[in-house]
């Protein structure tokens, strides 16, 4: 089940823990085998994400990738913040960097500086992680190569140093990414 919020995506649901994690996991996935999102890899990506590495889906568009963490999500008993990167016009959008005035300086001159505002559904993220210490959820950077270079850097960025501006993002928080092979899309490495 999911439910809305903000702009992006609640998924998953409380259930009670599981016994045997491969025959659940077998069972959950069975209509993303024929997409290769097999046990192996719900197993593989479970384990990266509970020892905070930052897996990345990579695919053709509308295999699955979402409906999969979603799954995945469920499966762990947490939920995933998803934020689709390519209805983002600009960095700021996802970082909330803005210019603000300060105050007046000695000379009552007007001084500005850089604060952030960082995107809804990550201040949903962290509260949620916050007020969940034990669950490890999953902000989901989707689409991350189908939008502008500053947004994709952004977006790396964030999964990276785990923070925007003075904001920085719970231990218990965990990042996951997306994108596609094919279409119009950014190349991340080359």
């Amino acid at each position: 089940p999911k439910e809305r919020a903000g702009s992006g995506q609640i998924y998953g649901k409380s259930e009670p823990p599981v016994k045997n994690q491969k025959e659940v996991c077998r069972k959950r996935f069975r209509p993303f085998f024929s997409m290769k999102f097999n046990d192996t890899l719900c197993s593989f990506v479970q384990k990266n994400i509970q020892i905070g590495k930052i897996p990345m889906l990579v695919g053709e568009p509308g295999i699955g990738k979402s409906s999969w963490l979603s799954a995945l999500a469920s499966l762990m008993h947490t939920k995933v913040f998803e934020i689709p990167c390519n209805q983002l016009a600009e960095k700021a959008d996802l970082t909330g960097g803005r210019i603000v005035p300060m105050g007046k300086d000695k000379n009552g001159e007007e001084t500005f500086g850089q604060k952030f505002f960082p995107h809804y559904d990550i201040n949903e993220a962290i509260q949620y992680a916050d007020e969940h210490p034990t669950e490890t959820p999953i902000l989901f950077l989707d689409e991350i190569n189908r939008t502008s270079s500053d947004v994709t850097s952004a977006a790396l960025s964030l999964a990276t140093s785990r923070k925007l501006g003075s904001v920085y993002l719970p231990k218990n928080l965990r990042i996951v990414t997306a994108g596609n092979d094919k279409g119009n899309i950014n190349v991340l490495d080359k």
